[in-house]
């Protein structure tokens, strides 16, 4: 389920996973693949540095959906009404967690997106020593950059099926956490 974080440049935004069978995330009008984000920002030094992250930009609200709409199974209109009709929310809420192989459905994710938004190259930015991080045109102070970071380590909300219970999450995002510091422990092994 997608969060508010608060950006310097587009004041509040909506970033984060938005269906559990697919890796993909949205930050506003952008989207980009889990997998991708997470391994970019790896390999950052720990000074920071900036990496294009491959992704689609939408060009309306309406082209994205509804997501609410979507997930109650009332209104599947744009992007997400088609992911919802591919990948329904599940009837049990206990099975609403973000799957550790959410990357396999990338093909028929692209497959969908690419009916709704154009594919774009999106600049990542982390700027440690200068307090900000930028993904796109989204600006974000050190603090929200490594809230958003966190939340995709953690699988979003409410996180990864097992990382909970047993600290599981996919490697690349076990690799970030590890190199990032934000997993208790030394974090989880990735699965």
């Amino acid at each position: 389920m997608p969060l508010l974080f608060a950006s310097r440049s587009h004041g509040t935004v909506v970033f984060g996973f938005y269906n559990i069978e697919t890796d993909h995330l949205l930050l506003e009008d952008l989207g980009f693949f889990c997998s991708d984000f997470c391994q970019g920002l790896s390999a950052l030094p720990p000074e920071g540095g900036r990496f294009s992250l491959a992704g689609h930009r939408f060009r309306s609200r309406e082209e994205i959906g509804d997501l609410m709409g979507a997930i109650r199974g009332e209104r599947f209109v744009g992007y997400l009404g088609e992911v919802y009709r591919r990948w329904p929310f599940p009837s049990d809420p206990a099975g609403f967690r973000q799957k550790l192989r959410g990357h396999e459905n990338r093909a028929e994710t692209l497959r969908l997106l690419e009916g709704w938004a154009r594919a774009v190259e999106i600049p990542v930015v982390w700027r440690p020593g200068n307090d900000e991080g930028a993904i796109g045109p989204y600006r974000f102070g050190g603090d929200q950059f490594l809230a958003l970071v966190g939340y995709v380590v953690r699988g979003g909300y409410p996180t990864w099926e097992g990382f909970r219970e047993r600290g599981e999450c996919p490697p690349w995002v076990a690799e970030l956490g590890r190199r990032w510091g934000l997993l208790p422990d030394g974090g989880p092994a990735g699965r």
